[in-house]
């Protein structure tokens, strides 16, 4: 038996210790490089697929009915959005980042006994305290690996419009053993149409091309992780080890975002402020993950 557990603890210690030492893998450690693959090939394809169905419903359905109060202004005039199917585009950034970490923290603790001592009290019993000493020694050591996966993708506003009809279709791929990702709509329709009522109701004109200044941006961002430790004891008369911090931990941090935006088009890309709106949404994301896979203090 005692063999046994040393098996069972030298193999975790060996799979702990190594999180943050190389570079991570896409699949969970239980997966095979086709699973990477696989997933990589998965979620691209649904966020296609949801992109483009999200363009096809807010284009093909009407829009809202206004109705004018009495005394009111005329309400706008009926959806044209000629304008946003002739001469926007959409600029997609997804962002697969994983962060491993491991950390090494022995620490002992070497205990000298002494004989209790004794006090006395005139009238009353005596009390009896034990007595010993205790020195701590201790150490720390971790590593940490970042992994950023980028893809970048652009579609002009009619090629999505044109493409293979998506509307009351599922978006959501069969999900795999090797996949701990979140299987969730993406909301792209939900956020497009809350978008373009502002131009439904002439509170933003979109149409305006002129400037190329309006943009509008969805980030969403998917976030899992998981952590483990293994910290064997001893407490012996002389010895004491590990007592308090874990031994070995590990650390596995998968985040997956996305990032999209809408803007007029200029030159076969987006203008220039769509393109600074999105530029301005990666850098910030870029700047949180870098704050996030800083070593804790």
């Amino acid at each position: 038996m005692f063999r046994i557990d040393r098996a069972l603890l030298g193999s975790a210690c060996l799979f702990l210790a190594s999180c943050g030492t190389y570079v991570p893998d896409i699949q969970e450690f239980w997966g095979t490089t086709d699973d990477a693959t696989y997933k990589v090939n998965k979620i691209a394809g649904q966020v296609v697929c949801e992109l483009r169905r999200a363009v096809q419903r807010v284009v093909r359905e009407p829009g809202p009915k206004l109705v004018q109060t009495p005394g009111g202004p005329a309400p706008p005039p009926p959806r044209d959005l000629s304008w946003f199917i002739n001469k926007w585009s959409v600029q997609v950034t997804l962002n697969l980042n994983i962060i491993e970490s491991s950390t090494l923290a022995p620490g002992v603790a070497l205990n000298s006994i002494y004989p209790s001592g004794v006090t006395t009290f005139r009238g009353a019993p005596s009390v009896t305290t034990p007595q010993s000493f205790s020195l701590g020694l201790g150490g720390t050591a971790s590593s940490t690996a970042t992994r950023n996966d980028k893809l970048n993708m652009f579609f002009m506003v009619k090629e999505l419009l044109n493409g293979t009809p998506s509307i009351g279709m599922s978006c959501l791929p069969p999900p795999t053993n090797a996949d701990l990702f979140l299987e969730s709509d993406l909301k792209i329709y939900d956020w497009l149409h809350a978008a373009l009522l502002p131009y439904d109701v002439s509170i933003i004109n979109y149409a305006n091309n002129t400037t190329a200044q309006n943009a509008i941006t969805h980030d969403i961002k998917f976030e899992i992780v998981s952590n483990g430790n293994v910290n064997p004891q001893w407490k012996l008369v002389r010895f004491s080890g590990n007592t308090s911090n874990a031994l070995l931990a590990a650390n596995r941090d998968r985040t997956q975002e996305l990032i999209i935006t809408f803007g007029p088009t200029q030159k076969g890309m987006l203008a220039t402020a769509a393109a600074n709106s999105h530029l301005a949404t990666e850098t910030g994301a870029a700047v949180s993950q870098a704050i996030q896979s800083l070593p804790s203090r």
